[in-house]
């Protein structure tokens, strides 16, 4: 008996060797931050304490808000919501004033629409530049001493560079300031202006600028009543970066064009009045306000030209085009301005106005309704009901005289 309970304590012990619990060694494979990813970082922090003191200049409530405001703008972009990845001090500033969650959402989509098209565009010219690369060579020459004619190649025709046709254009706008007819933009408007308007009026000077110096008969444009300081000229000079230099065929004035020129000359071009620019006066000096008006549509340009005590004028648009209703009757100033420059060469208004958008013309509405009610299948329907034949007909006369019946006909009784 004792070897079998010797034997039995000899295999318990062995099992309990068994189950007892080895610790096992966990390693953990811990990610390597790279320095750039860590730079980055700090050059972001940095970016962002920079604004911070830019835009707060040590004031505790501006700057606690600013931070809020910059934790809800980083919220939004985790969320995958539309919120652009850079911001700067400019955009921080206006999300600023803004006061509605409303407001601020519209304009950081605003924003991020314009970074997506700038990186789409980016990409595009990205891939046309790989697309000329990966192009396959010409075939080769036939013979050793034959010319390959092409844009590449040999031509018949003297390469003119765009530089060359800058020059040019610049130069038929530098003549213009000197012997050209003037014509004044006012941009006194801005504090009548949201951000989104200032910006838009920006580039609609951007277009008449370019719109006039590429014309055979340019104007000498004025710009009077300029704020350097405002947003306006802020955007101005970022789409026209050359506006500074002192070869820039452009006046800009702080004064007024009451400063400039003689009271009798003006005629300030409002939609406002009542009287008619019947013809063009090659002695006058035309005014066209630089106001983009979609939130407000008071009448300000006919109210500052009554109270400077100029002559006023408005495009006979009623009689010479078909005005659709429900359209504005105020043009932008990218349109006013090459209106007046065929005005001017032409006389002729029915070529003048064709700068004038389709879109508010009644014949425009006309067509898109006749294309809206041919697509959408009832003139189909209609069609076919006026190409049924005369039996047919009768079988629908028919059986709206059967529903007419009442139980006192005498084929019912």
């Amino acid at each position: 008996m004792y070897w079998v309970k010797s034997l039995v304590t000899h295999v318990g012990h062995r099992n309990l060797k068994n189950l007892m619990i080895i610790p096992r060694v966990i390693k953990r494979n811990f990610m390597k931050i790279s320095r750039g990813y860590s730079s980055k970082l700090a050059k972001d922090e940095d970016e962002t304490e920079n604004i911070v003191n830019d835009i707060c200049k040590e004031d505790p409530e501006k700057e606690k808000k600013l931070r809020v405001l910059m934790l809800e703008v980083e919220v939004m972009r985790q969320d995958g919501r539309t919120a652009p990845e850079r911001m700067n001090t400019s955009n921080w500033e206006h999300l600023l004033e803004l006061k509605s969650r409303n407001q601020r959402a519209s304009y950081l989509s605003y924003l991020w629409k314009n970074e997506m098209s700038k990186i789409n565009q980016k990409a595009r010219k990205e891939a046309k530049r790989r697309e000329l690369d990966e192009m396959d060579e010409e075939e080769a020459k036939e013979f050793p001493d034959d010319l390959l004619y092409g844009i590449k190649h040999v031509s018949l025709f003297l390469r003119i560079r765009d530089q060359s046709i800058n020059n040019f254009d610049n130069y038929r706008a530098l003549q213009a300031l000197t012997y050209g007819q003037s014509v004044i933009i006012d941009c006194s408007y801005e504090e009548h202006m949201v951000n989104r308007e200032i910006l838009n009026a920006a580039k609609q000077l951007t277009y008449v600028f370019g719109d006039n110096r590429l014309h055979k008969e340019p104007f000498n444009l004025l710009l009077c009543n300029v704020n350097k300081a405002g947003k306006f000229m802020e955007q101005f000079k970022k789409n026209v970066p050359s506006l500074e230099e002192p070869w820039f065929p452009l006046n800009i004035h702080t004064k007024s064009y009451l400063d400039l020129f003689p009271k009798d000359k003006l005629v300030y071009l409002t939609p406002h009045c009542r009287e008619e620019l019947t013809y063009f006066d090659h002695d006058a000096i035309y005014i066209v306000g630089c106001m983009v008006d979609k939130m407000n549509n008071e009448p300000h340009s006919l109210a500052k030209a009554k109270r400077d005590g100029i002559r006023m004028a408005k495009l006979p648009l009623d009689r010479y085009l078909e005005w659709a209703p429900g359209s504005k009757k105020n043009l932008n100033i990218n349109h006013m301005i090459p209106i007046l420059l065929d005005l001017k060469s032409t006389g002729d208004w029915e070529y003048s106005l064709r700068h004038i958008p389709r879109r508010k013309l009644m014949e425009t509405k006309i067509k898109a309704f006749q294309n809206k009610f041919e697509n959408s299948g009832k003139i189909k329907d209609m069609k076919k009901y006026m190409n049924l034949r005369v039996s047919n007909k009768s079988v629908f006369l028919d059986k709206r005289n059967t529903s007419r019946k009442s139980l006192y006909d005498d084929e019912n009784i």
